[in-house]
């Protein structure tokens, strides 16, 4: 499967997902200071908010010169790889919070400094909204025949695409805002693996393997890279990024 979340090296602790589908109620409401962070009724309202994203996201992009063909439809279903783009199915899989068992949510609570409902908001921003068109910028990626040269490359670049996204959506600043409030928090929860001296990067992508199987190192690469994406915000123009795609394209 082609560009899935590299959050996916957490499978170890949130592997044993309950069976993915139902339309249970999401147990935790938004009070008002969360509203860019949308709670959705069962997971028919976020399979329908979410393919509207991937569907303006491509809207976006043909506005800009480059027509990416059919546009992927969203599954909702809860894998050990979380969310990822199927470039051969033509799909975005996303999960449902309601599928996750004590150990799965007690990993998300730790990574938001808070209790179980903060744990649920941290999933929804990440796996509800902004990771959506995360995955459908390895569409894009694909659709262009665009891969950067390293991993980290290639999912920076989704990041880099995914925050300009955001920037031209009414309430996008403010989410991003938010998400930048918030991964600033969960960093300095989480130890930085990185041995002394060496550069975060080069170490990530030389010892991924490894680090997989520790889902708090791995976890803190992956935050890491979105927040970097976040700080460079102001940079980062939709137009901009695309047409240096197109410029780039044989």
């Amino acid at each position: 499967m082609q560009g899935y979340m590299l959050l996916s090296g957490m499978l170890i602790v949130l592997g044993a997902c309950s069976p993915a589908g139902h339309s249970g109620a999401s147990p935790i409401s938004s009070p008002p200071v969360q509203q860019v962070i949308p709670s959705y009724e069962d997971t028919a309202a976020f399979r329908q908010a979410a393919q509207a994203t991937v569907q303006e996201f491509a809207t976006r992009v043909k506005e800009l010169g480059t027509d990416l063909g059919a546009v992927p439809t969203v599954e909702v279903r809860t894998t050990p790889m979380l969310i990822y783009f199927d470039g051969a199915a033509g799909k975005i899989v996303a999960p449902w919070w309601s599928d996750f068992g004590p150990e799965q949510r007690a990993l998300f609570a730790h990574f938001a400094g808070g209790d179980d409902a903060a744990g649920e908001r941290l999933f929804r921003a990440f796996f509800h909204r902004f990771f959506v068109p995360h995955e459908a910028a390895h569409w894009y990626q694909r659709q262009t025949g665009t891969r950067e040269a390293t991993l980290y490359a290639n999912e920076q670049a989704a990041n880099r695409l995914a925050v300009a996204f955001w920037r031209t959506q009414p309430d996008g600043e403010a989410f991003l805002s938010e998400m930048e409030r918030m991964l600033v928090g969960l960093v300095q929860r989480i130890p930085d693996p990185t041995p002394p001296g060496e550069d975060p990067v080069t170490y990530f992508g030389a010892n991924y393997r490894t680090l997989a199987q520790a889902p708090m190192k791995y976890g803190y690469y992956q935050f890491r890279f979105v927040l970097e994406a976040l700080r460079e915000r102001k940079t980062l123009e939709l137009p901009t990024l695309v047409r240096r795609t197109a410029a780039s394209t044989p």
